[in-house]
């Protein structure tokens, strides 16, 4: 068995949150621990104090030096395409290469509403920004008549670091996100909401959407973001995921289901069954910034799902 592991930053704090030197020592933490990649999570409108993904990815790229930076995951179809590209132009040049984008379609109305945008279009809003973003990110004049956008030698530079771009990866769980993932992009990555068995169920589906567009699917990357918190004392594990978990998803927060919580053994043996089923990165979703949590995590996690 052999899976990377990162970490998914928390960013969701119903009162204030980090400063700039608890992210920095978080990041620098992580980073000399050894762990994979950082990645952040997206929101246009949340009740908690919540940090915007691509400037914290940002102040990552700015502290580190080799640690891997990735979006799990941003709502692509709400964003302005030629404007993310230059965006991420100058943050994969600046961290020499090391961006990753998960994407997702978004599924707030308050958010389309406060954008501007159709919802009834977000479907096809999603499909135009990633044909015309990965044009862009290539660094050469990209012409593009399409729904949404008109763009004549429009040049985005410098191009993305890793030819032929930053990787994209989709996540979502209907049928038809999971056949868009691997048709469109370089991989998916799985809700926290979703079980072993329902990732060995659509990850089928995702090797079919890449089959269907005459890709190889097994060049296909396959991740799963999923919350962890360890504590000798399971209930202590427990009280703090959930406390975090419901300053982030209000109702919808469930431990049990989105989590993998408890002792270090506790919390190898869930993570081993995704990691049975096929994930090869997990982003584990810690409750707070807490560096000791990391080391736990480091020494006495990581290396059980790494044998």
């Amino acid at each position: 068995m052999s899976v990377n592991i990162g970490i998914h930053i928390p960013a969701a704090f119903p009162d204030t949150p980090p400063d700039t030197g608890q992210y920095k020592d978080f990041f620098q933490t992580a980073e000399s621990l050894g762990f994979h990649s950082l990645w952040t999570e997206d929101r246009i409108f949340h009740s908690s104090n919540f940090l915007d993904s691509t400037t914290l990815m940002t102040w990552a790229a700015a502290v580190t030096g080799s640690i891997q930076l990735g979006t799990a995951v941003l709502v692509l179809a709400l964003r302005n395409a030629p404007l993310l590209a230059r965006q991420l132009s100058t943050l994969d040049h600046l961290s020499a290469g090391r961006i990753h984008l998960g994407i997702s379609i978004g599924g707030s109305p308050a958010e389309y509403l406060g954008m501007g945008l159709p919802m009834n279009s977000r479907v096809s809003l999603l499909r135009e920004n990633i044909s015309v973003l990965r044009e862009l990110m290539t660094g050469e004049p990209v012409t593009h008549s399409g729904q949404f956008y008109k763009l004549e030698n429009a040049i985005v530079r410098p191009a993305a670091v890793r030819p032929p771009g930053i990787p994209i990866y989709m996540g979502g769980q209907a049928d038809s996100a999971l056949l868009r993932a691997g048709e469109l992009t370089d991989g998916w990555i799985q809700s926290p909401f979703a079980s072993p068995d329902e990732f060995r169920k659509s990850w089928t589906i995702v090797r079919q959407g890449a089959e269907k567009a005459g890709k190889d699917p097994s060049q296909l990357q396959y991740g799963k973001l999923i919350y962890a918190s360890v504590d000798d004392n399971p209930d202590s594990a427990y009280d703090a995921m959930g406390n975090f978990l419901r300053g982030y998803y209000g109702d919808r927060a469930d431990v049990q289901r989105m989590s993998a919580v408890g002792t270090p053994e506790q919390v190898v043996t869930h993570l081993r069954k995704f990691a049975d089923a096929g994930v090869e990165t997990f982003m584990l979703g810690v409750p707070n910034l807490d560096v000791g949590h990391l080391e736990r995590i480091a020494k006495e996690v990581v290396p059980e799902l790494s044998q």
